[in-house]
């Protein structure tokens, strides 16, 4: 016995059926035409490039505390005409002001 399977978004599936990946999604009977229809699940993380985004918790002059899925990131960036000593005195700076609000975050929760 022989079923054909409609595919929604075609091009996608059997590009990642060709390369040996599996595809998740959900197969059902369209209701409309009665069909057997098969619909993959748009995971975002699969594309290239993809980033999960970050959320910015709190700004400085020249930095930020960013908050993703899996961490807390500090990012700090002093411009290179203050010189080394200068601009380690203000990255430390920056870094202690954002270290003291992700405790203070901390003592909230």
């Amino acid at each position: 016995m022989k079923k054909y399977v409609l595919l929604m978004n075609a091009l996608a599936v059997m590009a990642r059926l060709d390369s040996g990946r599996s595809v998740e999604g959900s197969l059902f009977v369209d209701q409309e035409s009665g069909r057997l229809s098969f619909r993959p699940y748009n995971r975002l993380s699969r594309e290239p490039g993809y980033v999960p985004p970050s959320v910015t918790l709190y700004e400085t002059s020249n930095g930020a505390l960013r908050q993703t899925a899996q961490r807390n990131k500090i990012v700090v960036s002093v411009k290179r005409k203050l010189g080394n000593i200068r601009g380690a005195i203000e990255i430390l700076a920056q870094a202690r002001e954002l270290t003291d609000y992700l405790k203070a975050l901390k003592i909230e929760d």
